[in-house]
């Protein structure tokens, strides 16, 4: 079995001096394997991992949890036109947000981190191009094995029931 390295989000926090300024940034980068690197830039680098206006009303049930203290602050964030948009391309190449306070630089990584869970998903159906796959459904009994199974013993438990009698 190969072994595959685990992709990571490189996340620098600075205060950098911008427009006679000093600006709380933070800069990330997806890194992740050659492998699978080449298909991402090559079929989905316009992917967007992230927009705004998918989170600016509600923020969805499985994504990284909002720290009460940043709450206010990602809201303000998701609703102001400095919250950047995260596509495949820009964060496999880096990108960077000068915030306006230490709260928005903080808001900046957070959807950082929910674009990069977004691009392990990507990710994981980037390698399973050109393989087969076999989906037998998510309702529960709808997995052909387990029909099978329980009628496997539904046979038995009948014979033995006919035996007994």
């Amino acid at each position: 079995m190969n072994h595959v390295p685990a992709a990571k989000l490189l996340i620098r926090k600075r205060m950098l001096q911008a427009q006679s300024k000093v600006r709380p940034t933070c800069f990330v980068q997806a890194v992740v394997d050659g492998g699978v690197r080449g298909p991402l830039e090559a079929h989905f680098a316009q992917e967007t991992l992230f927009r705004r206006a998918a989170y600016s009303q509600s923020w969805p049930d499985g994504t990284i949890a909002v720290p009460a203290s940043l709450a206010p602050y990602l809201a303000a964030f998701l609703k102001n036109d400095a919250c950047p948009e995260i596509t495949v391309k820009t964060l496999l190449a880096g990108q960077s947000h000068q915030g306006a306070n230490a709260w928005e630089m903080m808001s900046f990584e957070l959807i950082a981190k929910v674009a990069f869970d977004n691009l392990l998903e990507l990710m994981a159906t980037v390698r399973q191009l050109d393989q087969e796959l076999r989906y037998f459904g998510s309702a529960p009994g709808s997995d052909l094995s387990a029909f099978e199974n329980d009628a496997a013993v539904d046979a038995t438990t009948a014979q033995s029931s006919d035996v007994a009698a």
